[in-house]
């Protein structure tokens, strides 16, 4: 009898804690946004003004309204509450007990509910936000269902941390996986509390509201109970991430809530932070964002059962960030951009390949080999990019001269165009969708193959994501760049494979590399004076006809 009554008022404790912690973050929040801006902001308890002051008005309520209006606070609020008794927040271990499937899926019916109530004030404000509020739960419950995949990969589905303890925890953070996650888990929380860059809640533009658009009908006690409950949701999501990524162990110290508070705060700062300098990014756009986050997510499941051996930790890093690199290159950047991708990827590979070669303890050739790799890779090519693309070409072959004429003529490419709007065989969502196909077939073949590094799913994973840009994009540049990522990959396999490849070889390659890179931007100005594109459907009208 006394464990119940104790359980029943340490769940009131922490109810109540979260309920007054909530608005605490978002002031908190709110003030570091006003620094940014060069404003001294509303103190940090104005939140608590702001939910008295519309706590003491009264309800208006549009004339077509149904009950679904009323009870739509009220019942997303409750869920709310509720679902802050299922993580260990003043204790050890969750107060109700469901797992992070029943967790995750109490903040979908305040999401339904929500949007139900935006379409039955009938505003077209109200029908517009509610669809876009679904159109990113179709992206958002996929990224929070595969981020469920990895924590079941410790046998239960229960929120408890990645890391039983500090030890663990330690080995943890030098995995690729566990800043996978944290990446992933990271997005999918801006998008489900409706943060930067996926929603602006201090906004109310048509073009860009989509919360405060399903909730602009409200006022008085409703609204005030929807702009506590999504404070809650907040402060609630960020403290899942916290005990996901912190040592398990901690949960036990006294000192457990305050750390938790503290580490919400540090993260509500960040969060300002990022979207003091980050801009909303446009709808059609948000999709792919959230797509990337399943990848990682996906990557990091794959990454965390694939037999990893601990000597190799740095090259795994190493040949993750190689591959995250290639994926990033699909969003719509501009060429300036994606050289720099280039330049990381290579900085990546090099080091990949000098610390293979200082546990090897090889001969001076290897490290003339890496050098010259270090040197063609990461500054000829670069270099040969960005002198043709800033200063264009004055002179050129002789063969091209009697081909095309005008030798002298000079072509320039712009390094800040963006080739979203460019037709292409497939759109960058679906090419991500593509790219998360390939990653998990690679670590598939991987498998079977026997490796026990993800040193040779990477490669494989970096030479199909190269084929997949050059098919999806059908701008010269991008299939270049495409290329020159696959490259990468092909240098990597070999040593994924334990192959020594001849070093007259390998410098022929970066010598024809370099040959095929200036050959490519020679036909890419040419196509440009012809055609004023660099689409190559048009390569077959550069046919000269005799």
């Amino acid at each position: 009898m006394l464990e119940i009554l104790f359980t029943l008022i340490l769940a009131i404790a922490q109810v109540a804690f979260v309920l007054l912690a909530a608005p605490l973050l978002i002031g908190i929040m709110r003030k570091v946004k006003a620094r940014f801006q060069g404003r001294v902001g509303s103190p940090l308890i104005q939140p608590y003004i702001d939910l008295q002051k519309l706590f003491s008005k009264g309800t208006a309520k549009s004339a077509v309204t149904s009950f679904i209006f009323a009870i739509a606070p009220v019942v997303g609020f409750v869920s709310i509450a509720i679902a802050a008794l299922m993580l260990p927040i003043l204790s050890s271990s969750p107060l109700l007990t469901g797992g992070i499937i029943v967790f995750i899926y109490l903040f979908s019916i305040g999401r339904f509910l929500t949007a139900l109530s935006g379409l039955d004030a009938g505003s077209a404000f109200g029908g517009m936000g509610s669809s876009r509020e679904m159109l990113y739960s179709i992206f958002i419950e996929p990224a929070l269902f595969c981020i469920i995949l990895l924590i079941a990969t410790s046998g239960s589905l229960s929120i408890a941390p990645l890391a039983p303890d500090t030890a663990s925890w330690q080995a943890s953070i030098s995995t690729p996986a566990y800043w996978l996650i944290a990446i992933a888990l990271f997005i999918a929380i801006l998008a489900e509390t409706g943060r930067l860059p996926f929603d602006n809640p201090a906004t109310h533009l048509e073009l860009t509201m989509v919360h405060e658009a399903m909730i602009l009908e409200n006022s008085g006690p409703n609204l005030a109970l929807i702009e506590w409950a999504n404070a809650i949701k907040i402060f609630l999501f960020f403290s899942l991430m916290g005990i996901l990524l912190m040592p398990g162990d901690i949960q036990a110290s006294l000192l457990w809530p305050a750390i938790l508070l503290a580490f919400c705060v540090a993260l509500g700062i960040f969060v300002a932070a990022v979207e003091s300098i980050s801009v909303k990014v446009r709808l059609f756009k948000v999709s792919e964002l959230l797509i990337f986050s399943i990848l990682l997510a996906l990557l990091a499941f794959l990454t965390r059962i694939f037999a990893v051996k601990p000597e190799s930790g740095m090259q795994s890093v190493l040949a993750l960030a190689m591959l995250l690199a290639a994926i990033y290159s699909i969003f719509s950047l501009t060429f300036r951009d994606r050289i720099k991708l280039y330049i990381i990827q290579s900085i990546c590979l090099v080091l990949i390949l000098l610390q293979i070669t200082l546990i090897d303890g090889a001969e001076g050739m290897n490290y003339l080999f890496l050098l010259t790799i270090a040197i063609f890779k990461i500054a000829v090519i670069p270099f040969v990019l960005y002198n043709s693309m800033s200063y264009g070409m004055q002179l050129m072959p002789l063969q091209f001269y009697l081909r095309f004429g005008k030798a002298r003529k000079k072509f320039k490419l712009d390094l800040e165009a963006d080739p979203l709007f460019m037709t292409a065989p497939m759109t960058t969502s679906r090419a991500l969708v593509y790219a998360g196909v390939l990653v998990a077939l690679s670590f598939a073949v991987s498998s079977v193959l026997g490796g026990t590094t993800i040193m040779l799913p990477m490669a494989v994973s970096l030479i199909l994501i190269g084929m997949l840009i050059i098919a999806s994009k059908t701008h010269l540049l991008l299939q270049l760049l495409g290329f020159l990522m696959m490259e990468n990959g092909v240098v990597l396999l070999p040593y994924a494979l334990h192959i020594n490849m001849p070093f007259i070889g390998e410098l022929v390659t970066l010598f024809d590399l370099v040959i095929l890179v200036r050959i490519t931007l020679l036909l890419s100005f040419k196509m440009k004076e012809t055609h004023g594109t660099l689409d190559t459907k048009k390569l077959v009208e550069l046919v000269e006809k005799r």
